[in-house]
Order: structure tokens, then C-alpha cells, then sequence
């Protein structure tokens, strides 16, 4: 062991790693014979060692089913490790591997080293880098250390024979010092990412409980695990817009961020399945203020009880369909400018044929209390969202149906078009939910939203000419100037 630190300790000066391993089995093995440690200490030795090669055969199908989780552990961990160690000197001399190609060669490798009865053949991370010290590049040297591995397996076996097991075994231990020191990383893979942490030390106490294969399993069930429960409860926030930019952020993130007036923008950074559905309606109450299917039955029962008092006569309604007050001071009414007020006493309008109007962020004049409703649009911002499956697509949907019903217009920006063929192929768009609610980008939505609240509910005859003539495919022919607005001729004159 104290060899190896000082190997570790001075690499950058020492050119070639001292061989302990070697100098110690030389002793070991001459100490052994000298002292006959098997006869007067009854010490287990290595004994018999076979020399040459055994004749190739066929595998023994009958062990199969014996090894089969053995053989998968072991492979799974090889190749793990063998890529590893080719992705780290593929970086550092400048070049690249090819996973597929390395799996193909481990399994032709062994096939044919199985049928000599040969070891597990499998990637050497201390004899990986005396090979690469020493300047060793290419395919000769591993011919050149096969083959003195060659000389020592038919000549110089039975020099072996009196070496102790537990020699073998403090060689193999002090090889192993660097894995058991890689404990001393789960502070700092803590700190860098807690997740991974975990897996880490669930994996390495179910292998030393269960053993390697099923060790194994464990940590790679686990891990599956803990990738669905992270997507079942994704990190959700509401953004905001960094001021003279076309930057979104998360505003608890960030100091100067500037939440839009009346717009919230929601991001859901997972993918969207059925496991994660209802937890992403909860993130997207919680982030409007109000829960879009009670706001809608609150608002009818107020309705219906209104109703009621018109009927009673304790309620009248005008011919703008604003309520009035009979006794109850109703802060939802809106008098039209243009009307005499006492014309407006004077004349009763029947309620069947008025539309009600009230303002639901006001006092109603009957006892039911109604959430407010801050926000007249709100954003989903799909730029991290990679999946969708039917159940997400339809419980969508009904969201947007939902906040349509109370005045809330939705938009979906930053979508792939994956995603919007998935929607497509879920019968997402209707009649009610069009394509029109997407947006490339989170500041197009901004921009869309604000220029309709600009223009309110005017429609420009130049735009619905064009909306005609894309579904009948005629040639586009102008209204004439005095029939336009002002606003809308001097867009006209600018255009020609």
C-alpha cells in the first residue's frame, strides 16, 4: 500500500510505476518454498497450475441457466468500465470511440477466449495507464504484454505453485484501494447533485448486501425510479420578462424581473404524461391564484341567484344589461355616457331579453363570493415540455376549455412541432381550441396579447380579407378608402 501512494504520490516524477505487485509474488513465492509454509503452517498455497492452453470446445449449455445473471452483471459492469476508460484517453489524446464497435469487439474477444476456457477479458485501469506512460499507442504493445503473458502461462507456471492465496488476496485488495477511496466523493457528488448521490450509495450497499448481479439490478432499478419520480414532479414556475428584452425567466430566480400586468406565463419543465398530469394542474392553480372550475361555478350560482332577485323585483336590469340596485349598493354597474339618466330609471327593460353583465372583480349584490380573476391571458410556455401521451393532450385541453369559460384566453408558445403533430394526431384542435393559440415564442404570445388589447374586439377589413382569401383562394381585393377608418386608411396608404 505504501508503495502505491508513493507511485500516486510522485507519478509526475517517477517515469515508470514501481511493479510492487511483481516484487512482492517473487518474495511471496520464494518464501513460501523456502519454508515449506504448506507442510509446517498448513498455509494455502496456489498448488497446481496448469500450463498450456486447454483444447477449444463448445460451451456446456446445461450451465446456463445457472449463470445467465452472473454472466449479465459481469458484462454489464465490463463494458461499462472498458468504455469509460476509452472515453477518458479518447479526450485526452484527441480522438473518438465507437460504443457499438467496442461491444462487438468484448463479445467476439471473449467468445473466443471462452471456447480456450480463458478468463472474462475486460478493461485494466492500472494497466491502461502504465501502457499509456510508457508511450504505448498502438496495437503492439498489448501484443507485446500478451505476449509475455503467452511465456509465463506455458514455461513458468509451476514456478508459481508455492505462492499463497493470501498474497493474492492483498494484491487484489491494494489494487481495489482506489475504488473503496471513491467513498470519500459522495460528500462532493452531494453537493453537486443529490440525486445522483443517492444512487450512488444505494448501489454500492445493495452490491455489497446482495451481491454484484443482484447489486446491480438494484441500483438500476432505483435509478428508474427516481428518473419517474423526478418527472412526476417536475419544477414548475411562473416567468417573467426582463425589461427591455425578449427575455422570460423565472421570477424567483431572478431580482429585477417584471411580471406582466394581467398575463401569467407557466413553465413546466418535464415532459407531460398521465403520471405528472395531476401535479401539473396543481402547479398551474397555484401560479394563477384561482382554480379555473370553481371560478365558473361560482359565477353561475351568483348568476342564478341574481336571476332570482330579478324576478323578485329587488333587482332591475337596464337596457345594457347592467345591474341596478334597489336598495343594494351594486358596484358592478357601468352607465353609458350617451343615455339620460333619468330615461334610464324610467324604462324597464324584461330580463329575458337582456344579456346580464357584471363585473365578477367587483361587489356583487348577492351573498356568494366569487375568486378573483386577475388575468385575462395566460401563457404555457411548452420550450421544455419533449413529450406528450392522450391522457396529457386531452387533460390539456380541458385546461384551456376551462379558462376559456371565465374570460381567460390561453396560448401555448415555444413549442416543438413534434409535439403540435402529437396534438394534431389527439384531436387537441377543434372548433373551440384553434391552432391560433400558438405562438413560436413567449414574447410573440406577449406581443399578440397586448396588440388585441390595444385594438379590443375591432376587426380590420384588410386582415379579414385576407383570412377570406386564404380559405377561398381568390385574388385579394381592397376596401376603398372612405370606407376605412382613419387608423386603418393611413395603414392602407403606407402599405401602397
Amino acid at each position: 500500500m505504501s508503495v502505491k501512494e508513493v507511485n500516486d504520490r510522485f507519478k509526475h516524477k517517477i517515469p515508470v510505476p514501481i511493479p510492487i505487485e511483481l516484487f512482492v509474488t517473487i518474495v511471496a513465492t520464494g518464501i513460501s518454498y523456502g519454508v515449506d509454509l504448506e507442510t509446517k503452517y498448513h498455509a494455502s498455497i496456489v498448488k497446481d497450475i496448469p500450463t498450456g492452453f486447454l483444447p477449444p470446445r463448445p460451451p456446456d449449455v446445461s450451465m446456463f441457466a445457472d449463470i445467465i445473471g452472473s454472466s449479465f452483471s459481469t458484462a454489464v459492469v465490463g463494458y461499462a468500465v472498458a468504455v469509460s476508460v476509452a472515453k477518458v484517453y479518447a479526450i485526452k489524446h484527441d480522438y473518438q470511440i465507437d460504443g457499438n464497435q467496442e461491444l462487438v469487439a468484448f463479445g467476439v474477444s471473449n467468445i473466443f477466449g471462452g471456447a480456450f476456457s480463458g478468463f472474462f477479458g475486460c478493461t485494466a485501469l492500472s494497466r491502461t495507464a502504465v501502457q499509456e506512460s510508457t508511450g504505448g499507442q498502438t496495437e503492439i504493445a498489448g501484443f507485446i504484454s500478451a505476449s509475455i503473458v503467452f511465456i509465463v502461462i506455458v514455461a513458468l507456471g509451476n514456478l508459481l505453485e508455492p505462492l499463497q492465496k493470501s498474497v493474492l488476496a492483498a494484491i487484489v485488495i491494494a489494487n481495489l484501494k482506489g475504488m473503496f477511496m471513491q467513498v470519500l466523493d459522495v460528500p462532493r457528488l452531494w453537493r453537486q447533485n443529490k440525486t445522483d448521490s443517492i444512487i450512488w450509495v444505494v448501489t454500492c450497499a445493495a452490491s455489497i448486501i446482495l451481491g454484484l448481479d443482484l447489486g446491480l439490478l438494484a441500483g438500476l432499478v432505483f435509478e428508474m425510479a427516481t428518473v419517474v419520480i423526478r418527472t412526476q414532479f417536475p419544477t414548475c414556475a411562473a416567468l417573467g420578462n426582463v425589461p427591455g428584452t425578449d427575455i422570460y425567466k423565472n421570477i424567483k430566480d431572478y431580482k429585477n424581473i417584471e411580471e406582466l400586468s394581467g398575463i401569467k406565463i407557466f413553465r413546466c419543465n418535464a415532459p407531460i404524461y398521465f403520471a405528472n398530469m395531476d401535479f401539473f394542474k396543481d402547479r398551474l392553480k397555484a401560479i394563477v391564484g384561482f382554480d379555473a372550475v370553481r371560478v365558473f361555478r361560482k359565477r353561475n350560482k351568483a348568476l342564478k341567484m341574481i336571476q332570482k332577485l330579478i324576478k323578485k323585483g329587488k333587482l332591475r336590469s337596464t337596457k345594457n344589461g347592467v345591474l341596478t340596485d334597489l336598495g343594494v349598493d351594486n358596484k358592478a354597474f357601468e352607465s353609458d355616457p350617451e343615455q339620460d339618466p333619468e330615461e334610464a330609471e324610467d324604462v324597464d327593460v324584461p330580463t329575458k331579453e337582456v344579456e346580464i353583465q357584471v363585473d365578477w372583480n367587483s361587489d356583487l349584490p348577492v351573498k356568494v363570493i366569487v375568486p378573483k380573476v386577475t388575468i385575462h391571458s395566460l401563457i404555457i410556455d411548452f420550450g421544455a415540455v419533449s413529450f406528450l401521451d392522450v391522457v396529457s393532450v386531452k387533460g390539456l385541453k380541458l385546461i384551456v376549455k376551462e379558462f376559456m369559460r371565465i374570460d381567460v384566453n390561453v396560448y401555448i408558445a415555444g413549442y416543438d412541432d413534434e409535439i403540435i403533430q402529437k396534438m394534431e394526431a389527439c384531436g387537441f384542435f377543434d372548433d373551440t381550441v384553434k391552432k391560433d393559440i400558438l405562438f413560436l415564442t413567449i414574447h410573440d404570445a406577449v406581443l399578440f396579447i397586448r396588440m388585441k388589447a390595444s385594438y379590443g374586439n375591432v376587426e380590420d377589413p384588410i386582415f379579414e380579407k385576407i383570412s377570406l382569401m386564404k380559405e377561398s383562394k381568390e385574388p385579394l381585393t381592397f376596401p376603398e378608402i372612405d370606407e376605412l377608418e382613419d387608423h386603418q386608411g393611413a395603414i392602407y396608404k403606407l402599405a401602397s
